[in-house]
């Protein structure tokens, strides 16, 4: 049933491409994580918290959110180097996509259960021409394409003891979908040829939660997510695309009664995942390292129904300098995001919360000081850019 379901949202409610912030990690799926840079592990607004961490739901009420995010983005890939196609100029992948995400909170008379269907990784690009002169020559103008679709079945419990401190914990379950054109070590594009192809996989997270009357702090750690190998792309993909293990921990401070600020810090272990981590022709990965990311935030209550946020967040781009052409398919380089948003509770069992995000413009140039692709592609640039907007409602119960 998880499996149907999870393929139904897939070809429903993801894009074909998506906007990733934090390697292939979107920057949110919630309009109140959003507002405040997806900052606040130590300060939960909504049932997004049974994913983000599971333990501060004991301050959470019985209440169900829906959310929908949009995003438009802008890859520019410049090839250079004497693999770089330079026969079309600058190629240029865009569009607007919607990602839709639902889940719930429900206290218990023992602690409390929440959960939900959550989309928090998806990346790729379409570009009109290849890469490479030799696709474009010779392969009928392939590696140009990629698509990657995450969606997560999360249910979590979360139980506070008597000294204040809770602790939470997940259990989470995944469908993965993935197709590209992307070149070889062989130096053909992928014999399935953008075709789509399936994994299912399963993973964990561990989160603590403890708040004091103006002071709250907040850590989840979540577990590598364990995939099943893509059987179609044994020619591209080495390993499973596996999800890496990550940890995120934060504060909150109320500097007023109306007014609280957080401040997070989120680590990502991208090395450890030979699909990512490894270098193309010493693991048949990506050659990526770690993320460390900062995230700021602040909230202030206006009055009974009106809440007003604003945030900021930076993460290092996991692209190197020398695997910026190996990278044209996967761009993922944002490192800045700016976010603001408002909520408004019309009454006592509905809420509505709008904030916008972007990603200024930022680029990469292949330094031509690694693998042979690396020095192939030298002189090729990436650069990118986003804008982004999260419509939520909240019922309450």
């Amino acid at each position: 049933m998880f499996r149907g379901l999870s393929l139904w949202f897939l070809l429903v409610l993801c894009p074909t491409r998506s906007y990733a912030g934090e390697g292939v990690f979107l920057s949110c799926n919630d309009a109140l994580q959003l507002g405040r840079a997806s900052s606040g592990v130590a300060s939960p607004r909504s049932s997004y918290w049974s994913y983000m961490n599971p333990a501060a739901m004991v301050d959470l009420e019985r209440r169900f959110d829906v959310n929908l995010y949009n995003v438009y983005d802008r890859f520019k890939l410049k090839p250079r180097g004497l693999l770089g196609n330079r026969l079309d100029g600058t190629l240029v992948s865009e569009g607007l996509f919607p990602i839709a995400t639902a889940s719930m909170v429900w206290p218990l008379e023992t602690g409390v259960l929440g959960g939900g269907i959550f989309i928090p990784s998806g990346s790729g690009v379409e570009y009109p021409h290849s890469r490479n002169i030799l696709s474009r020559i010779f392969h009928g103008n392939g590696d140009r394409r990629m698509a990657l679709q995450h969606i997560r079945g999360v249910l979590s419990y979360a139980y506070a003891f008597d000294n204040g401190w809770s602790l939470g914990l997940g259990l989470h379950l995944s469908v993965t979908r993935f197709r590209a054109d992307h070149l070889t070590l062989s130096l053909a594009t992928a014999a399935y040829d953008n075709q789509w192809d399936t994994a299912y996989g399963a993973g964990f997270d561990l989160g603590v939660y403890r708040r004091w009357e103006r002071f709250a702090v907040g850590a989840n750690y979540t577990s590598r997510h364990w995939m099943e190998t893509m059987k179609k792309y044994g020619d591209l993909l080495s390993s499973p695309l596996d999800m890496p293990h990550s940890l995120q921990v934060g504060i909150a401070y109320k500097i007023r009664p109306t007014v609280e600020i957080t401040a997070d810090y989120r680590w990502l272990l991208w090395e450890d995942v030979k699909a990512y981590g490894s270098s193309i022709f010493n693991g048949g990965g990506f050659g990526w390292k770690d993320q460390h990311g900062l995230k700021l935030g602040v909230e202030w209550q206006v009055g009974e129904k009106w809440t007003l946020m604003a945030g900021y967040a930076y993460s290092n781009s996991p692209i190197r300098e020398n695997g910026v052409f190996l990278a044209g398919l996967a761009p993922v380089i944002f490192e800045h995001h700016v976010t603001a948003g408002f909520s408004y509770k019309i009454n006592e069992k509905h809420a509505v919360h709008v904030a916008f995000g972007g990603a200024p413009k930022h680029y990469l140039q292949e330094s031509g000081g690694g693998d042979l692709l690396s020095m192939l592609g030298r002189g090729t640039k990436i650069e990118v850019s986003a804008i982004s907007a999260a419509l939520g409602y909240s019922f309450f119960w």
